[in-house]
């Protein structure tokens, strides 16, 4: 072979060689880890760890069994937000690299204001990305990973918005709602008080054949003295009893002040695990924002009849809100079992 051919052959093996890579940084740049951000599945997502760069805040998302999961180690999470956040991961897609002319600024605002985002697979450190702000026309939300040499516009096809909604470090709003959560076969037993009242106050016992309700701790006869069709009605209505929400408009001063009033009533539900559950309700002023202000006869009310505070297994730092059209039908007096003779 002349030197002439071997010239030939040497730059076409350059060239062969120069396209393959080309071809494989352009493919790493595209379907590389710089831009792997979502999961083909959840499944084996058993932590979540998110952190603000600019307010601090950060918020840790534990899986506590088959669909159970824990906030910050303290509260149960609301396992929609969660399904939310999973199917943002497992939907979300690069939408386009950051142009050149926002690459510095985008990434100057990740870095100073952006969200951690650590996933846990199976207890092992999967993945670590940063969210940044949403696009301009917030069709879109900037992304990029740790260690990652550009940021990238992720979105959901399809989805009109944008994700970094989904990507918050708000405990509150990561917390469930939910107080009792019971079916009527897990409950073992409820108590209901009414300090002011005692002569309203009962217990219902249903760990027998039969649920028992007593008063004063005595035993009432069923089908004689008791309905029983109400009390087995009564005990299936502990299935969804939620909370409303915090009070913005209550500081601490205030919520102290509350906690050393007498509660308007105390409910105990103990499930058969032996789990007890406590909510001590309190009447709440009228405020402004009170639908009903005043009595058939005009006269103003001196509480709200639509809604109550509560605190929730004794925390007396942290008040709730919570809604006489969820809560009503199970603040019941003794009386509302006697059959009507």
């Amino acid at each position: 072979m002349n030197k002439k051919s071997l010239v030939l052959l040497a730059s076409l093996a350059l060239v062969v060689l120069a396209f393959f890579l080309l071809k494989r940084n352009n493919r790493n740049t595209l379907n590389g880890n710089d831009r792997n951000f979502e999961f083909a599945s959840t499944d084996k997502i058993d932590k979540v760890f998110m952190s603000n760069k600019y307010t601090r805040a950060f918020v840790i998302l534990k899986k506590t069994g088959k669909s159970d999961w824990t906030v910050n180690d303290s509260f149960k999470a609301s396992i929609y937000q969660i399904d939310v956040l999973f199917e943002g991961l497992r939907k979300m897609r690069v939408k386009r690299p950051v142009s050149k002319h926002e690459i510095n600024s985008v990434k100057k605002d990740i870095a100073l204001n952006g969200t951690k985002v650590e996933i846990y697979e199976n207890n092992q450190l999967s993945k670590v990305f940063y969210v940044g702000n949403n696009t301009p026309e917030e069709m879109g939300t900037y992304f990029m990973m740790e260690n990652g040499k550009e940021p990238f516009v992720c979105h959901i096809p399809g989805f009109n918005g944008f994700l970094s909604a989904r990507f918050y470090t708000n405990t509150e709003g990561w917390r469930s709602k939910s107080i009792f959560s019971l079916k009527a076969e897990e409950i073992k037993s409820v108590q209901i008080s009414w300090p002011e009242n005692e002569g309203a106050s009962f217990a219902i016992s249903n760990d027998g054949i039969e649920p028992v309700l007593s008063v004063a701790g005595q035993p009432m006869k069923n089908n004689t003295i008791v309905n029983l069709n109400s009390l087995r009605t009564y005990l299936r209505l502990w299935e969804n009893l939620s909370f409303e929400g915090f009070p913005i408009d209550l500081e601490a001063p205030d919520i102290d002040s509350i906690s050393r009033t007498i509660p308007l009533m105390r409910i105990v539900v103990t499930d058969k695990k032996g789990q007890r559950t406590i909510l001590d309700i309190h009447k709440k002023g009228i405020k402004r924002d009170s639908n009903i202000q005043y009595d058939d006869a005009g006269n103003p009310l001196p509480y709200d009849i639509e809604s109550y505070y509560a605190f929730i297994n004794g925390n007396r730092k942290e008040i709730v809100q919570i809604q006489d059209y969820i809560f009503g039908k199970v603040m019941k007096e003794n009386r509302d079992f006697m059959i009507k003779k």
